[in-house]
């Protein structure tokens, strides 16, 4: 019970950081949170095929948000 606990409120805090983000880096902090919340959980579940999707999609996440903050930047828009 308490690991889903924790999962909860990863989950939410890494949502509320997008939500009130006032800068890029801020929101892929909080978009990481949350896709790490989502491994976790995947973890917690003992099934090994979600897990190896769950992290797949997390590492294809963050090298797409760092590209696209990268060519921002590189545009001047951040």
């Amino acid at each position: 019970m308490t690991e889903l606990v924790f999962l909860v409120l990863l989950l939410a805090g890494g949502v509320a950081a997008v939500a009130v983000a006032n800068s890029l880096v801020r929101v892929i902090i909080g978009a990481e949170v949350a896709i790490m919340a989502g491994i976790w959980g995947a973890s917690l579940s003992r099934d090994l095929s979600l897990l190896a999707v769950a992290a797949v999609v997390g590492v294809a996440e963050t090298v797409l948000m760092v590209a696209a903050v990268y060519r921002l930047a590189r545009e001047g828009h951040v």
